[in-house]
Parts: C-alpha cells; structure tokens; sequence
C-alpha cells in the first residue's frame, strides 16, 4: 500500500507537471517565437523522458513487492528532482524578455540516459616521454687572432745646425734610431732615440714627469736594391715635464728635428736629417708595399731646358700607401731624380687587384714640391713636366716591355 501511495503521490505531481506544461504552451502562442519553439519542444523531450522513468519506476515496484522492503527515498527524489529541475527551466524561460535569444539547443543530441553509466575502465597511462640528451652548446668560436706584429730598426744620419746647453758644435754627427713595427696596415714607432755626439740626448724609454703630446707616422718605401726597404718618418713628443725625458720634433720628409729640455740641465739641439733612412733588408713591414712597382724605361723626347736627354736611362719606383688611392713615387734618369727628390713624391694612384695601373700629379714644383708626373702602365707612357728658370720643359720616357 505504502508503494502505491508514493507512486500515485508522483504521478500526480507529474500531471500538475503536464497542466503547467500546456499553460506555457498557450502563453507561448501568444508570444510566438522560433527559438522558444525549440526550447519548449526539447521540454517536451525531457517530460516524455520524465515519464518513461516513472513507469519504469512503477515495475521495478510491482517486482519488489515480494522481497525485502528497502527505503525508495534515493531514487524518489533523484526523480522529483529531475521533474521539478523541468519546471524551473519552463518558468525561468516565460519569465525572460522576448528579445534576448534563446540558445538552440541541436535536437538531435541523445536524451541524459535514466539510469548512471557505468564507469570506463581507465585508459592506460602512456608513459611519459624521455626526454632527449641536452645537446651541449657549441663552443665559441676561437677569435681570429692578429697577426703576428713585423718589426724593423731603421736609421736615420743627421747633423747638428745649432746647439745651446751641451758642447756639440754645427757639424757634429748625430743618428736617429726608431724601432719599428707593423701588422700590415700601418707602421708603429715603439721606441725612438736621438744620439749626438755618441751620447743620447733623447730617449723614449726616459721617465716622463709631466705631460706628452704624443704623435707618429711612417711611409715605407722599396730601397733601391732588391730585398730592401726604406723609411720616411715624423715624431712628436711634446709636453710641459721635468725628469730625465727631453721634448723632442723631428720630420724627415722635411729634413729637420730639433731635441730640447727647458728643465735642469736645460738645452736645445737643432739638426738636418736625410728624407729616408738607410737602407733596410729582410720582409717589408706593409702589405701594400708588396704591391710595389719596379719598372726600367728610356726617355724618348725632351723639350725646354730639360735636366736629361733622349735616350737616358731611367728606373722607376711605385708604392701604394696604406691611404688608399696615394703611392709614393720615384723616376730616377741618368742618376738624377727627376720625380720625388728630397720631398714626399706622395701622388694620387690607382691600384687594381695588386698592380699600380695609373699615377697622377697635376701641381709642379712651385706649388707641390715635385713637377707634375703621368704614369699609364697599359700604354708604358711616362711624362714630367715642369718650370726652371721661368722655362717649361717636358721629358717623356717608355717603359720597357721586359721590365
């Protein structure tokens, strides 16, 4: 009787389920709208599910009658709950306004099955992947080390013009030592004296007590036998100081230096020095002087009081500087230096590859120190042009096709 009692109990909830369903519907016509039509027809689903249970309910009922009575609370309420979850989604939806949308749920998703499916085996675990043997960084490439420095000594004769402070009188012999050294682009002055009279009257290993200004340069030229090499220079080592260091100025290129000290003992030394220094054999000290041009040529006509005549023979002497596009220039004939005597002989040049092509010097003696110069290795031509004596004269030579 009890079981009878509980299922009739439910069925009349589920028909006052069903009178408040056909309300809604009713409503619903009167507010017709295709997104709440679907929603009322997944309702109706849902009921229909709602049912379904209950009869199912009510035979498992009629087949307990015979066995032991166990308490039908648990799946009692479970269905109410599901029944009464029904009708607080109709009224939530007759309660919302008409112009948010519904969500559509797809018709054809199954119904929530009305008993618990049983539970899957669990999948077995994989295995968690091993992870790959760090590779170890790469080792930093070994920097390129610099190459390795060329040295040299290179010596310079000089003579004393004037001296006060020290007993060298004009005349004295004097020499200029600088140790030199290069990793092919440029020349570096590490170490430098000045020596008159057999004594040094400056040293650049001397302490400095004060202050330097310091500078240096150097051009190298092939000598003029094979193998050798020679050195034009200028150094600057200037600056208010006490101590043992002189100051000193000297500039080969214009054959003058000077070496004084203004602290006790306090003296001056005034000096002529020769354009280059005395030759020097073994490696050049500059990769560009390994791109010299050494030529023999004849000098074919001459006009104006030219210094030499047809037919003199003559040697020519080319070296790129590291600056590009400069070379230092040399045209000797007949043992006269028609081109780069006593001064730079520094003119424009081009240098293709590691062959000097082309030299130009368009300024003569009065306003460069050298008469202009041409140089066109594809034709072999030479010509030297200047002024002497208000006279212009010219001397063309031709290289010869040997060398």
């Amino acid at each position: 009787m009890q079981y009878r009692d509980e299922r009739d109990a439910l069925r009349g909830r589920v028909e006052s389920l069903e009178e408040q369903l056909a309300a809604a519907r009713k409503e619903l016509e009167d507010h017709r709208d295709g997104n709440r039509a679907a929603r009322v027809e997944q309702i109706e689903r849902q009921m229909a599910e709602a049912r379904r249970v209950l009869d199912q309910l009510g035979r498992e009922l009629e087949a307990v009658r015979d066995r032991p009575r166990r308490s039908p609370a648990v799946p009692l309420l479970a269905t109410m709950a599901g029944v009464g979850l029904c009708a607080m989604v109709a009224s939530y939806l007759l309660a919302r306004p008409a112009r948010e949308p519904m969500p559509i749920v797809d018709s054809t998703d199954a119904p929530p099955p009305a008993f618990p499916v049983p539970e899957q085996p669990p999948l077995p675990e994989q295995p968690a992947p091993v992870p790959e043997p760090a590779q170890a960084p790469p080792e930093p490439a070994t920097p390129a080390s610099e190459a390795p420095a060329r040295t040299a000594t290179a010596t310079w004769k000089a003579t004393v013009t004037r001296a006060t402070g020290l007993p060298l009188a004009a005349g004295a012999a004097c020499t200029v030592e600088a140790e030199l050294a290069s990793s092919g682009g440029d020349i570096r002055v590490p170490a430098l004296r000045v020596l008159c009279g057999g004594k040094p009257i400056y040293r650049s290993s001397d302490p400095l007590n004060g202050m330097s200004m310091f500078s240096s340069g150097v051009e190298e030229d092939s000598g003029a036998a094979a193998g050798t090499y020679a050195y034009a220079i200028s150094y600057q080592d200037k600056g208010s100081r006490a101590g043992e260091r002189a100051e000193v100025s000297l500039d080969s290129i214009r054959k003058a230096g000077a070496v004084w000290r203004d602290s006790a003992p306090a003296y001056r030394v005034e000096f002529t020095l020769a354009y280059q220094s005395q030759p020097v054999a073994g490696e050049p000290l500059l990769d560009a002087t390994r791109r010299a041009l050494r030529r023999s040529a004849r000098v074919t006509e001459t006009t104006g009081p030219s210094p030499v005549k047809a037919g003199a023979r003559c040697a020519l002497l080319v070296s790129p500087l590291p600056r590009g596009g400069k070379c230092l220039t040399r045209l000797a004939c007949a043992g006269r230096m028609l081109y780069g005597a006593g001064t730079t002989g520094v003119s424009e040049c081009t240098v293709e590859g590691d062959q000097v092509v082309r030299v130009h010097d368009g300024n003569t003696t009065s306003n460069g120190g050298d008469p202009a110069f041409e140089l066109d290795v594809a034709t072999g031509r030479i010509t030297v042009k200047d002024e002497a004596g208000g006279a212009a004269w010219t001397v063309g030579a031709k290289l010869d096709p040997n060398g």
